[in-house]
């Protein structure tokens, strides 16, 4: 992957789209082959890699910003930086006035936008996200797509997205890789050739169609579609 790249992973159930972003991740070990960040092996988690999964996992005995610090907390990191560096990313989230409410005080959206911020805050080289936003609604799930896009934008991190919908791989992607059934590999790799900023009415067009149609018939010929 290029530095400040967009890519996003779909596949069939069980073909291994989360065993890769956990090898990625350091939570386990590759059985061959190797992981590599900056030319420096993945060989467990580290510091320089943020990862969000489907549920935020946020501590609910925790407000929002000693949710957002426990990296720094755990990490040793200067409390007094993390705090303002945690109150700019909320702030660019629209989390501003939400510092100090709890986790059950907020909607699904805001939720997800908080583990995003978690994992941003100590400034990771490689962001991973396994389905974050597939327990949310249709309307919710389109707001964080943009709201997403917007934050990559602004920052520019090197993202691994795994999802279950082709057209938000293509909404949000530079590239899309389909893996294929299990045994799972990269069946087929799009680049996705549409300006950014992205509106979601570019899902109307018929070049979004295009690329979609593409990945759906890529996602056929490699065992079906979820």
């Amino acid at each position: 992957m290029a530095d400040g790249e967009f890519l996003s992973i779909v596949g069939p159930s069980g073909c291994g789209k989360s065993t890769l972003l956990k090898i990625l991740a350091g939570l386990m070990p590759a059985s061959e082959g190797a992981a590599l960040l900056n030319a420096s092996p993945i060989e467990g988690p580290r510091k320089d890699i943020g990862v969000v999964f489907q549920s935020p996992v946020l501590f609910p005995w925790r407000s929002v910003l000693g949710n957002v610090l426990l990296p720094a907390d755990v990490q040793h990191l200067g409390r007094a930086r993390m705090t303002a560096r945690a109150l700019d990313l909320l702030a660019l989230v629209g989390l501003t006035g939400f510092e100090h409410r709890y986790p059950w005080e907020l909607s699904g959206g805001m939720q997800q936008r908080v583990a995003l911020v978690r994992a941003l805050i100590h400034d990771p080289a490689l962001l991973l996200m396994d389905e974050p936003f597939g327990a949310l609604d249709a309307l919710t799930r389109e707001a964080m797509n943009v709201e997403l896009q917007r934050i990559w934008l602004d920052r520019r991190k090197t993202v691994v997205f795994i999802t279950h919908s082709t057209t938000e791989a293509v909404f949000l992607a530079d590239r899309v890789a389909v893996m294929t059934a299990r045994p799972g590999k990269i069946g087929d790799l799009f680049a996705i050739d549409l300006p950014r900023p992205r509106p979601l009415d570019v899902m109307t067009t018929e070049k979004f169609g295009g690329y979609v149609r593409r990945v759906r018939a890529a996602l056929n010929a490699g065992g079906g579609i979820e």
